[in-house]
């Protein structure tokens, strides 16, 4: 059966939105790991990172991240940070295919500034500060992301010419 595949990339670069019609193209079962961390501990992303902080966030997603790694016919949309922690970048690779959803600081700063979700890491950053932020984020982010097995374009994803290419590295 299918090597399970997981969506890395910057938050609000799009990995929920092309998980799901990825999911459906190939006939998989989609997962957000935040959603599965929401439904594991009954609180939101949000109420995590303030009540128990990052690091323990960071725990729990990397175990969610193992359960679903042995799974087949899934595709993940991981959340922006989980490929820099604990190896989960070498754990998804090894498990199936990565696909970085790669994005511009200014793009993603236009998305997350219309996002209605709220995002723990850019709190109280101001509109005028986030392009900024990001940037400086990003450029830390970027060695981990860059070590997925396929790098697409988020800005005007094209989603048949990414399953041919999955379709072809199964």
């Amino acid at each position: 059966m299918g090597k399970p595949v997981f969506l890395v990339g910057y938050m609000g670069c799009g990995k929920s939105t092309a998980g799901k019609k990825l999911a459906k193209s190939l006939g998989y079962h989609f997962f957000d790991l935040d959603e599965e961390i929401e439904k594991l501990t009954g609180k939101n992303i949000q109420q995590i990172f303030s009540a128990e902080g990052e690091d323990a966030f960071r725990i729990l997603e990397h175990s969610v991240l193992v359960s679903l790694s042995n799974r087949k016919n899934i595709v993940v949309a991981t959340g922006g940070g989980t490929p820099c922690y604990f190896d989960n970048i070498k754990l998804m690779k090894d498990a199936g295919i990565t696909v970085y959803l790669r994005m511009n600081a200014e793009s993603l700063a236009k998305r997350l500034l219309l996002a209605k979700t709220k995002r723990p890491l850019i709190e109280g950053i101001t509109a005028k500060e986030l392009p900024a932020f990001i940037k400086e984020h990003l450029s830390r982010r970027e060695d981990f992301y860059n070590q997925a097995k396929l790098v697409v374009k988020g800005e005007s994803l094209d989603l048949e010419n990414l399953i041919k290419t999955l379709k072809d590295n199964m």
